[in-house]
């Protein structure tokens, strides 16, 4: 009976210890996000500069030197959210059913990314952006995090799909047209933009005229 009540007690202890482990990753977990909310919030009306992990503390009510212990600093919440940004668009669904041809699909795809740009992520584009024009080692870490091609999967998948129906030339490759569309994209965002002032409306109408051009070439007469 002795042998039995000391497992017993052994193994209580043991299911305690792992509850409160839990329970301890779950606060964490919890406190990271509200952390990460506090800091895209702070970032995008103050700059990455003029932030504070004071403010991005007592935006989330949390003790500032969690910052330190959980993040390394202010650098590494930035990393950490463009982590989560690079993430959620690797993963993303598109909200519009497939289309019949590449060219739809190529200006719908434009529309979604303007959206999302716009309405969501213009503000701490420009951030990472800015940080990365006068910080070398955070550009490094950049590089060192960001995949080397970053587009939407189910694009791909959509555009692929559109080959083997023969409503795209055989010898595309697909990847690499998403790739070249990326890096226009977000290049129109920067120089013409923000460089240049000009409207959402005429880079929206470049770009579509673009993916036009692109799907016309690529597409079976």
């Amino acid at each position: 009976m002795g042998n039995e009540t000391q497992l017993k007690s052994k193994n209580a202890v043991q299911k305690e210890t792992a509850s409160r482990t839990k329970s301890k990753k779950r606060d964490r977990s919890a406190s990271e996000e509200r952390l990460l909310q506090a800091a895209e919030d702070i970032f995008s009306k103050h700059g990455f500069k003029g932030a504070t992990t004071r403010m991005i503390a007592d935006k989330a009510k949390i003790n500032e030197s969690l910052i330190g212990r959980y993040f390394d600093g202010k650098m590494g919440l930035l990393l950490a959210l463009i982590e989560n940004h690079l993430k959620d668009h690797q993963t993303v669904e598109l909200p519009y059913a497939p289309l019949p041809t590449v060219s739809e699909e190529l200006r719908a795809l434009v529309d979604y990314m303007f959206q999302q740009h716009c309405q969501k992520d213009e503000e701490f584009f420009k951030i990472v952006l800015g940080q990365c024009l006068v910080d070398a080692k955070f550009l490094k870490r950049i590089r060192e995090i960001a995949p080397t091609k970053n587009f939407v999967p189910q694009v791909i998948s959509r555009l692929k799909e559109l080959q083997n129906k023969g409503r795209l030339h055989k010898e595309a490759d697909v990847e690499q047209m998403i790739e070249i569309f990326n890096t226009y994209f977000h290049g129109a965002m920067f120089f013409d933009k923000i460089l240049m002032g000009i409207s959402i409306e005429e880079i929206q109408k470049k770009l579509h005229f673009f993916v036009e051009g692109c799907a016309r070439s690529l597409e079976p007469q």
